[in-house]
């Protein structure tokens, strides 16, 4: 990967299902990224907007959410670097769900007019960004299980287990460790349960030893004992690389900030 050039957090994602042509290697280099900060918890897009770009993440993390009757805030996925946010809004004309940034990060925006024509020139740019637009689907309908039949503590272990794979596949989870800047409440909206129940399962998990988790740091200290009782296969990330470096490595850690 080319350390330091906006497109190569890109190239990176797109080539993990094949070696792209110097020819479309190039055309992905050539591609007008702006790249923009963003601040914590700041908003994106809104439900509703009609986008002219896509959003790519460079650093930090996004999260894509919705709104309930009485503003309950429902988060729908987590977007981690290398993922592209929005691609599908390069056939639909609305998003149906907000955008915003789950602390400090980073980001590149992709018009949509020049990211439509490299992809008419080019069929193997265009099947390796529908395998992305298949993948995410695949999250979406994993998430969907999670919440509709999965418990509590089962939903919050899902969760923990998805990110350490996702993160380990771009090299951002080194011995499977990672930073990532959520609150407790954040975690209770991803999966569907109150604050206050976050923090029970949260306690819960640490009495039963499968992580370590007090104000600032969460440990996995049990890797196939979460999975297992997250229901977790990571089959549906389709990341061969990831699955076997979990294999390999040392017990998980995660760092989050404080809960609120």
């Amino acid at each position: 990967m080319e350390i330091g050039r906006p497109y190569s957090r890109l190239l990176y994602r797109l080539e993990r299902s094949g070696t792209l042509s110097p020819q479309d290697r190039r055309r992905v280099a050539e591609l007008p990224l702006t790249v923009t900060n963003i601040a914590a918890h700041q908003e994106i897009a809104h439900q509703g907007d009609a986008p002219s770009r896509c959003t790519l993440v460079l650093g930090g993390f996004l999260f894509s959410h919705k709104l309930a009757s009485g503003s309950r805030r429902q988060i729908t996925s987590f977007i981690v670097p290398g993922d592209i946010a929005d691609l599908h809004t390069l056939h639909l004309s609305s998003l149906d769900h907000s955008l915003s940034a789950l602390g400090p990060a980073v980001v590149a925006f992709l018009p949509h007019a020049e990211l439509k024509e490299m992809l008419d020139i080019s069929p193997q740019l265009s099947q390796a960004f529908w395998r992305e637009t298949f993948i995410e689907a695949a999250i979406c309908r994993e998430w969907l299980t999670n919440l509709g039949r999965r418990e509590a503590i089962a939903r919050v272990a899902h969760v923990l287990c998805e990110l350490a794979v996702r993160l380990q596949a771009v090299d951002l989870a080194r011995n499977l460790a990672f930073l990532i800047p959520w609150t407790q409440t954040d975690l209770a909206d991803a999966c569907g349960i109150s604050s206050v129940h976050a923090n029970r399962v949260v306690q819960e998990l640490r009495r039963m030893g499968l992580v370590d988790w007090d104000a600032r740091q969460v440990k996995i200290r049990d890797w196939d004992g979460l999975a297992r009782l997250g229901d977790f296969s990571d089959h549906y990330l389709q990341l061969r690389t990831a699955r076997t470096a979990i294999k390999d490595s040392a017990p998980l850690e995660v760092k989050v900030p404080e809960s609120v």
